[in-house]
């Protein structure tokens, strides 16, 4: 990927468009559905896997959120959409910078790097990870940079299991296939964590609903835990939650950040 990547042709840019249209649609109609206001909720575009190409096409569209998870593809995508920015070779209007999202799984070895480029991190699921981003965040503070924003991810398959309730809704658990997460009974400590860390600011939470599980159950018992997080930090107002196939339940439980992909980019690209 080299500084110099042009936006997508016309033919991307229409099939982007259009799938941009078709997903804004159903956030509005789903926000709707539940009496809420489409233009609370952030879609989050999951340009993870496709070029910078894509990422500027995107930012030419008007989407300026976007979702990363592998470092290595982040850190060389965000600069070349930098440069290319720089260099206001993009087609259309002067787009302005993205907010790139880490949304992906992060080692603590990562964090200097990601926090290089990104605006917010969705991933903190360990102590050892918030610490790691308060000392990365107070260098980037001391720099001039900005205080970055954090969701504590919730192990919601951990969640379900602690109610009757919530294991008939899981059934059997697929350890080969985990979604990531804190569980439950860390949580308090962790959002501790993060909400006293001066370069750190706690968002909310965020969560992934276990493969095979309706997904209104899941991110129903997201919700419940978002409250006992905003009720001791009022300031946690965000919910990053809900993907391509479970976007409306997500609203419906109260989703502000929507992570969507696939139904925007398309499948993922073969491997090279």
């Amino acid at each position: 990927m080299s500084p110099d990547t042009p936006v997508a042709p016309g033919s991307r840019r229409t099939e982007l468009a259009a799938a941009l249209t078709a997903v804004r649609t159903r956030l509005t109609e789903a926000a709707r559905a539940v009496g809420r206001d489409p233009s609370t909720l952030t879609l989050v575009v999951v340009s993870k896997f496709f070029p910078a190409a894509d990422a500027l096409t995107l930012l030419d569209l008007g989407e300026r959120d976007l979702g990363e998870s592998r470092d290595q593809e982040a850190a060389a995508k965000a600069a070349a959409v930098s440069a290319q920015l720089g260099t206001g070779a993009s087609t259309g209007p002067p787009s302005d910078p993205p907010r790139w999202h880490f949304i992906g799984q992060l080692q603590t070895n990562k964090v200097r790097s990601v926090l290089g480029y990104a605006s917010a991190v969705h991933s903190v699921d360990r102590l050892k990870l918030a610490h790691a981003l308060h000392r990365a965040g107070e260098a980037r503070l001391a720099e001039g940079g900005a205080v970055l924003d954090c969701f504590v991810q919730v192990d919601l398959e951990a969640a379900l299991a602690g109610s009757a309730a919530g294991r008939a809704a899981l059934g059997p658990r697929d350890p080969s296939a985990p979604r990531g997460g804190v569980a439950p009974d860390a949580l308090e400590e962790l959002t501790d964590a993060v909400a006293g860390s001066p370069a750190l600011r706690l968002r909310g939470l965020m969560a992934v609903a276990p493969r095979g599980v309706d997904p209104g159950a899941a991110f129903a018992e997201l919700a419940g835990l978002a409250a006992r997080v905003r009720a001791a930090h009022p300031g946690a107002d965000a919910l990053s939650a809900g993907m391509s196939g479970d976007l409306e339940a997500a609203v419906a439980a109260g989703a502000t950040h929507l992570r969507v992909g696939a139904a925007i980019l398309g499948p993922r690209p073969p491997a090279r």
